[in-house]
């Protein structure tokens, strides 16, 4: 009788471990398809960060050209009654 239950013990335990195999095989190809999905995902990424690099370059252009206008609205202040003078009113 101790035989058997050790068989038993031994099939049930056998059982188990198969079961948790496939659970196991089953449980890494979702987490393959999952880490396989990634790499176009952090292409996209680049893509847009470049992108966004190529639009941050204008900033230096940008602080130029707010340089130019401040120094052009100084420029008309200077001659603002000059202007006031030299054009009409309507």
């Amino acid at each position: 009788m101790d035989q058997t239950l050790a068989d038993l013990a031994l099939w049930v335990t056998v059982i188990v471990l198969i079961l948790s195999a496939v659970v196991l095989v089953n449980r890494l190809k979702a987490v393959l398809q999952v880490a396989t999905s990634i790499p176009p995902k952090v292409d996209a990424i680049a893509g847009v960060a470049a992108a966004a690099s190529r639009d941050l370059d204008a900033v230096a252009v940008l602080l130029t050209t707010q340089g130019y206008i401040g120094s052009i609205k100084n420029s008309v202040l200077d001659y603002g009654g000059s202007l006031n003078a030299a054009l009409p009113d309507y």
